[in-house]
């Protein structure tokens, strides 16, 4: 019984191990779509800064497109000058032509406006690009990591997966089938060693006779308590 024993502890200490491998496997999706989440926002950060810029490139050709229309139109009512007849015609056309150069100089000073900003914009989008470049590389990095992570968790899994198997062969059928009962039951821990004179699975004490027995490893014992086998991993020789 005593190899048995042993075979079953190395078979739970496999079990988990493999639990929290898995639990690792399971977290894996979780984290990198954090790092995906994480890239999307830094380049939509750039990316509405270059539409900003864009707008306002955009802006400022309607204001020049709508300056040079006001100025065609001062062109057209000093050619017209030379044609009026009365003072009154001549006094109402200077005021229109006054008027237009009031409207085109606001138009001026809002061009001159948006290309100020524009400049500011495009800074802070120059300075931003390398923030967001450096934030990008160390997500990548961590990408890296992540994924390298996975896939030596993922080759511990095959080789603790093989020696598993291995070891359930070894192990008597129905010793197997009574540790895979209780580990369903008791969330996933069938055998748990004894310290102190007591269970570390419920930590309840077991009787100082149980005792005694465990720390043979010569029998199958229980705890009276939680039912788990249980095991001695402790010097053999104090007995």
């Amino acid at each position: 019984m005593r190899t048995q024993l042993e075979l079953l502890w190395e078979l739970q200490k496999i079990d988990l191990g493999l639990k929290s491998i898995k639990e690792e496997k399971d977290r894996y999706p979780k984290e990198m779509n954090k790092l995906d989440e994480k890239q999307k926002v830094e380049r939509e950060r750039i990316e509405k800064e270059r539409e900003k810029i864009e707008s306002l490139e955009k802006t400022r050709r309607q204001k020049e497109g709508q300056l040079n229309l006001e100025q065609e139109k001062i062109k057209r009512a000093e050619g017209k000058m030379s044609e009026v007849k009365t003072n009154k015609e001549y006094q109402a056309l200077l005021s229109e032509i006054d008027a237009i150069k009031e409207a085109n100089s606001r138009i001026e000073e809002e061009i001159l406006r948006i290309m100020d900003e524009i400049d500011e914009v495009k800074r802070d989008l120059s300075k931003r690009e390398k923030d967001v470049g450096a934030t990008l590389e160390k997500i990548e990095a961590e990408r890296k990591k992540l994924q390298e992570k996975m896939a030596r968790d993922e080759k511990v899994w095959d080789g603790q997966m093989e020696r598993r198997e291995i070891l359930s062969k070894q192990i008597e059928s129905k010793l197997v089938k009574l540790y895979n009962t209780l580990k369903e039951k008791r969330q996933g821990v069938g055998v748990v060693s004894v310290k102190h004179e007591t269970c570390q699975g419920c930590f309840v004490n077991v009787p100082p006779q149980m005792f005694i027995e465990v720390q043979k490893n010569n029998a199958l014992v229980r705890c009276p308590h939680c039912n788990r086998i249980l095991y001695w991993e402790g010097d053999r020789n104090a007995r």
